[in-house]
């Protein structure tokens, strides 16, 4: 896979289809861009930098840390997306998981398909996936690579396949970024220095480097900035910040000890939550801004890079000085600190120097002394039901065809006596475990039959039937002791038709003889006529590993799972 793999990273390259100065190509993105990459990310912002020359094949090269926040990882696709809708370029994107977008559009891929194979196969190009195929007959061979693709070669074919092609990718793929560029933002009251007020109100996607320096550091670190203070903390005002809401979780979760100037609001207090965001942010702050002292911005290259935007016509003629040329002026400024700190190798460098300089700057303090400050937005999107939790894992693994069968089988079984459907049931486990057993698996691991569909197990139905088998099962276990000096040679064949199964036979003795001395075969249930009832040891064994499990993850209820099986958990059970 290209470059390496930070945890938590997405890197992405955006090339050129046919020849393209890269400088120019960087601009047209961000004039496409601008109005979507200015927002308040979790962690990192989007950049974009040049490859070099000696490059095989140039191109726009880019990678955003985004913590916990795997929303901004389905944004930078919906970026690269709307660029190769708008520009004549192709991108690819991955993270450290590899291809995150085949993982997750894993139920529609083609057979042929697997991850020796899929290296620079998937690409974006005119606003869609495309998977490039492997020759399906003679007449392909021509046209697409059968095994290593390059990505000069893939940027060959991607105009010769049909975007159709991929429509099952894409449609999965749309689900997850359907809802850009709208994002989760979460509005907060909260108390900071009248500096820090002013900064984040001229640059409020600052906030995200403070909360990541705040979550990312320890507690000496915290006690050390709290110390020697760059901010006026007496200052302090009450203002507005917006956030991600998974940076709001994050913050509200943290716990820590109220600071001199934030005394005077107690637990209990009005302003007590506002007062605790305040300081956290604050010392996020404080933060920065020791990782800015000392830092010089380099006047030379940032010069050149202004010098660079005008002979584009990126200030589109305003004048200096005036408010658009202003605006644009800040987005270019923070583009260029956040591309520094690729090369300086500090994820927050670039934002504490412009942290550094808003706060440092004078302004006009009776702005942010009179103005309306509406109350923190309800949290509670933070609450979630098991109910909830239930139904978003079943909607996850069902594809959209599984759920109109599932749904015209519910509808079928509902003038199904309830003691037929529960026998039924019963029965369709137990042939979907012995289809299981019995399938073939490759050394990749085991595969699921997939001619059946997802069985939904009503609790309040199944619970008296579960309650009835573990009975059989007890009875079962008084059969076995009753029994246990029967001889279990009973499974030996009567007659062997080849060599192998003389073979299989000779084992089962050896087998048999070696277990002979244990009490292993006491433990197996017999029918009425003293042979084993493998179909009822197999459901008791399943079940009694499920039951086990404690409603945790184990190989019993995984196995449940990939057959589409949902069974009542014991305290479901007991409760009823």
């Amino acid at each position: 896979m290209e470059g390496p793999r930070d945890p938590n990273t997405v890197h992405y390259h955006i090339y050129p289809v046919g020849k393209r100065n890269l400088e120019e190509l960087r601009y047209a993105c961000l004039q496409v861009l601008r109005e979507h990459i200015n927002v308040i990310w979790n962690a990192e912002s989007f950049t974009l930098s040049l490859s070099s020359e000696s490059c095989v094949q140039p191109h726009l090269y880019g990678q955003l840390w985004f913590d916990n926040a795997v929303e901004d990882e389905w944004y930078v696709v919906w970026l690269l997306q709307k660029l190769t809708q708008e520009l004549d370029v192709a991108a690819k994107v991955w993270d450290d998981d590899g291809d995150f977008v085949l993982i997750e559009a894993a139920d529609v891929l083609p057979v042929w398909l697997n991850p020796e194979n899929s290296a620079n196969r998937l690409f974006l190009y005119q606003g869609r996936f495309v998977l490039i195929p492997q020759p399906s007959n003679p007449a392909e061979v021509v046209l697409f690579p059968q095994n290593e693709v390059t990505v000069p070669l893939a940027l060959q074919c991607l105009p010769k396949i049909d975007p159709s092609s991929s429509a099952r990718i894409n449609k999965s793929v749309n689900n997850k970024i359907k809802d850009f560029p709208s994002r989760n933002i979460h509005r907060i009251r909260c108390h900071l220095p009248l500096a820090l007020v002013h900064a984040l109100d001229t640059n409020p996607s600052l906030i995200s480097t403070l909360i990541s320096l705040y979550l990312h550091s320890d507690g000496r670190e915290k006690q050390s900035v709290m110390k020697n203070k760059k901010l006026q903390w007496c200052d302090i005002h009450n203002t507005n910040v917006l956030l991600t809401r998974c940076q709001y979780a994050q913050l509200i979760s943290q716990r820590i000890t109220t600071a001199s100037a934030w005394q005077h609001a107690p637990a209990g207090h009005v302003d007590h939550q506002s007062r605790q965001l305040g300081l956290k942010i604050t010392i996020g702050a404080e933060l920065a801004l020791s990782i800015a002292e000392g830092e010089t911005s380099s006047d030379v290259e940032y010069t050149k890079y202004l010098k660079r935007l005008e002979s584009f016509g990126y200030f589109n003629g305003n004048i200096e000085g005036s408010k658009a040329h202003t605006s644009l002026l800040q987005q270019a400024e923070l583009f260029f600190r956040s591309s520094q700190v690729q090369e300086s190798g500090s994820s927050w460098l670039g934002n504490s120097r412009l942290l550094k300089n808003l706060v440092s700057e004078s302004f006009d303090a009776t702005v942010y002394c009179n103005r309306d400050i509406q109350e923190s937005e309800s949290d509670s999107w933070m609450d979630v039901v098991p109910d909830d939790v239930q139904k978003w894992f079943l909607k996850g693994r069902k594809t959209d065809g599984m759920e109109s069968q599932c749904n015209s089988q519910k509808t079928s079984t509902k003038v199904e006596p309830e003691e037929a459907k529960n026998s039924d049931a019963l029965s369709d486990l137990n042939s979907q475990l012995r289809g299981f057993i019995n399938n073939i698996s490759s050394h990749e691991g085991a595969e699921v039959p997939s001619e059946k569909d997802d069985m939904d197990f009503s609790v309040d139905e199944f619970i008296n039937h579960i309650k009835e088998f573990k009975d059989q099962l007890d009875e079962a276990a008084r059969k076995a002791e009753q029994s246990s000096e029967e001889d279990t040679s009973s499974l030996e064949s009567d007659s062997l038709c080849s060599e192998s199964e003389e073979e299989m036979q000779e084992y089962m003795r050896d087998l048999e003889e070696q277990l002979g001395s244990t009490t292993l075969g006491e433990t197996f249930a017999k029918n009425s006529e003293g042979e084993l009832d493998v179909d009822f040891n197999l459901v008791s064994n399943i079940l009694d590993s499920f039951s086990a499990e404690g409603g945790l993850a184990g190989p019993a209820s995984s196995v449940l799972a990939s057959l589409g099986v949902h069974l009542p958990r014991d305290d479901e059970i007991n409760g009823s």
